[in-house]
């Protein structure tokens, strides 16, 4: 290298510790290193070829500690990208550190939104008696899962347990060693009724939120069945904030993630700026409750609300675009109204009431008692005052969201009642209409 260099003419003569060396074809002489001087040499740049891969690669600060580019996946900087560079997606980094192609494409997004049909009226509180589900028709129950709501207990029930009342066949047809089950309509085996993780899977993606699915949904079952239209009845669970909130902790600790998320929103993924990792590496194994909770992008905090509001009211992921008092009104607000206008909701601490409201909703049954199905855990871990009071203020939404959550569902569940009890005395007086 350096006899190349001293070819060129352009560095000269370079002095180093000592000893004189003669350029082959120039018959100029140039100090070079003696053997102790190139070892040295090697060593440093063998050490400044080590840092600058470590730097680039697992060894960087958490960007919400160390607020410079080291943090972003992409080796961004916060406020905006380094000239001539641009923002990589949260898809892009995964390819670019060599987890593979992602599983869902930006192109399942954006063709036409289909926010769903309620079975409710305006108020939330009285069913319309010109709408109902029909399994047999061509109507698509959307499953809305949110992390550690009791949604993977629920969503098995569902796909194995149940069955039309009248005919008593089950509703799915589920293979022991397969992963999902194939929920086809009745006299069909192309045409399906649910999407969901253990149906269709993660066709929108992992843990697809109510801005991802209303955006994706229509455009996955059309590739699957052309030959209909379909109405789309969504659904989801819920769980008291801070039991959800611990479970999360706790299934983080033992080192789960949801990194493949893809966080669509607004005609693209989330930016690696916009959601900046918490830990470093793979996993957040070991994490104490107050790194879990002092983390300022965890997206943990008021998880339910985020995922059942349309982000697009709010700039997505963008936080900079309004006062953080505005984004959490607007947020909360458009969560509310969501959930009023969802054919079903259920609260996983009333699994009993959960159950009896679905059965009669859908007109479907299961074959046994859901409660006992969902494992609780977390349940004695007590947190000192200062972390609660900490862990309150970071999720106040999801708060208020399930506050006005178990009011709604508590009035539905007293609805249905009502309705099952004047069915039994004059059916023909109540029955519904078929859509």
């Amino acid at each position: 290298m350096f006899a190349a260099l001293a070819q060129t003419g352009s560095l000269g003569y370079i002095c180093a510790f000592y000893g004189e060396f003669r350029c082959r074809g120039t018959g100029r002489s140039m100090w070079m290193p003696s053997l102790w001087g190139r070892r040295i040499l090697v060593v440093a740049a063998v050490a400044l070829g080590c840092l600058q891969f470590f730097q680039g690669s697992f060894l960087h600060c958490p960007g919400w500690i160390c607020g410079d580019n080291s943090s972003v996946s992409g080796g961004h900087a916060e406020f905006g990208p380094r000239p001539g560079e641009a923002y990589l997606s949260v898809a892009e980094t995964a390819r670019a550190r060599g987890r593979g192609k992602p599983k869902v494409q930006p192109e399942v997004f954006g063709h036409s939104r289909r926010n769903g049909v309620s079975l409710w009226d305006s108020t939330g509180l009285t069913l319309r008696k010109d709408v109902t589900f029909r399994v047999n028709g061509s109507d698509v129950l959307v499953y809305l899962h949110i992390q550690k709501t009791g949604g993977t207990a629920f969503g098995k029930n569902m796909v194995t347990n149940l069955a039309d009342p009248f005919s008593g066949k089950k509703t799915c047809s589920c293979k022991a060693t397969a992963k999902r089950c194939k929920c086809y309509r009745p006299g069909s085996n192309t045409k399906e009724w649910l999407f969901s993780r253990f149906s269709t899977g993660w066709k929108c993606g992992l843990h697809a939120d109510w801005t991802e699915l209303t955006n994706c949904v229509d455009h996955v079952m059309e590739q699957r069945d052309r030959s209909q239209r379909r109405r789309y009845f969504y659904m989801t669970m819920l769980r008291e904030p801070y039991r959800r909130y611990l479970s999360e902790f706790l299934h983080v600790q033992r080192g789960a993630t949801w990194r493949n998320s893809r966080h669509w929103c607004g005609g693209r993924f989330a930016l690696s700026s916009e959601i900046r990792p918490c830990f470093n590496g793979d996993t957040w194994d070991g994490v104490t409750f107050d790194e879990f909770l002092t983390c300022p992008n965890n997206l943990a905090a008021n998880r339910q609300t985020r995922m059942l509001a349309d982000l697009q009211l709010v700039g997505c992921y963008n936080t900079t675009i309004m006062e953080k008092t505005q984004h959490d009104e607007i947020m909360l607000n458009s969560a509310k109204e969501n959930l009023r206008n969802m054919a079903f909701f259920g609260i996983i601490e009333e699994l009993d009431d959960t159950q009896t409201l679905f059965e009669r909703t859908f007109g479907l049954r299961f074959d046994s008692r859901l409660n006992g199905s969902h494992e609780a855990r977390g349940e004695n871990f007590v947190l000192e005052d200062k972390q609660r009071a900490a862990y309150e203020l970071k999720n106040a939404l999801d708060t208020e969201l399930y506050k006005f959550a178990k009011e709604l569902f508590d009035e539905r569940v007293r609805t249905v009642g009502r309705l099952f009890q004047q069915t039994i005395t004059s059916p023909e007086e109540n029955s519904v209409p078929d859509y």
